[in-house]
């Protein structure tokens, strides 16, 4: 049976360039972030004692999973999240594309929010870098939710 909603859904004009842009801002800064890692000739560029301490939280234990820095994963993350927020995936009528591009924000602000708790917490230091990452998530999270529903409110 065919989906109610499909043929019907009309998102925001300002859906896709805006969300697009997100993702690609934060593809940008976890690529830089991975390559860093991995790369002894490139340095953070982010205040190396105290309170904001690039160093001190990218290479605490909290920077890796299963193995891998998790700057990686956020580069796959954006990956992911920058196919679904393509205007053709913004344009498409599939309720499945839709719950999907939720269920990757989602899944991005609830990763942030434990890095930022690691941050705070469990490293007792910020970095400058993480935290940009961190904001354009949530700024991509508040995004993609407003024109959501904004599209679904326009087929009403």
């Amino acid at each position: 049976m065919a989906d109610t909603w499909e043929g019907w859904w009309q998102p925001p004009r300002w859906a896709w360039p805006a969300t697009t842009a997100m993702s690609l801002i934060g593809l940008a800064v976890s690529i830089y972030l991975t390559i860093v890692h991995y790369s002894s000739s490139v340095s953070l560029a982010c205040s190396a004692s105290g309170t904001i301490n690039c160093e001190k939280v990218t290479s605490a234990p909290q920077s890796m999973l299963l193995g891998r820095p998790v700057a990686l994963w956020g580069a796959v993350y954006f990956v992911l999240v920058t196919a679904v927020c393509l205007p053709w995936a913004w344009q498409s009528p599939s309720r499945e594309l839709r719950l999907l591009r939720i269920a990757l924000v989602v899944a991005g602000i609830a990763f942030a929010l434990r890095l930022v708790y690691a941050e705070l917490f469990e490293i007792d230091a910020i970095c400058l870098w993480c935290t940009a990452v961190h904001i354009d998530t949530l700024a991509l999270f508040g995004a993609v939710l407003v024109a959501t529903a904004a599209g679904s409110a326009a087929t009403r």
